[in-house]
């Protein structure tokens, strides 16, 4: 009974950990599906490389699609898809394809992602 409880325990800590996360998974589908818009390409630029995942939540994603008791919960909330994305690296290579895009269609090179812009 106490090894149950002290499962469920660290399952809800790793859930909560990542969270953010699969939020952000969320909103970024949106971004990810608008059409390239040149003047704003280095700031969608800015946006993505934001929203790419850490290594920590990576760890975190796939050991919350791996636990049993996580599973579940996870199916149940209808975020295993997102976890595992975040987990396997999906997510952060389609982040990086929208990136590539959006340099091909607006024939940016790779040295201007470090350029910010200020406003004068």
């Amino acid at each position: 009974m106490k090894s149950l409880l002290m499962l469920a325990i660290i399952a809800l800590f790793f859930l909560s950990g990542c969270a953010s996360a699969v939020k952000r998974h969320e909103q970024v589908q949106g971004h990810l599906n608008k059409a390239v818009d040149c003047a704003q390409a280095h700031l969608d630029i800015a946006t993505l490389e934001l929203q790419k995942t850490t290594t920590r939540e990576k760890l975190v994603n796939g050991v919350a699609s791996v636990l049993p008791t996580s599973i579940l919960l996870n199916v149940i909330l209808g975020e295993y898809g997102s976890r595992a994305a975040i987990a396997t690296g999906a997510f952060d290579r389609t982040v990086d394809n929208k990136i590539n895009a959006i340099e091909s269609d607006c024939m940016l090179d790779d040295g201007t992602r470090d350029v910010m812009l200020v406003k004068q």
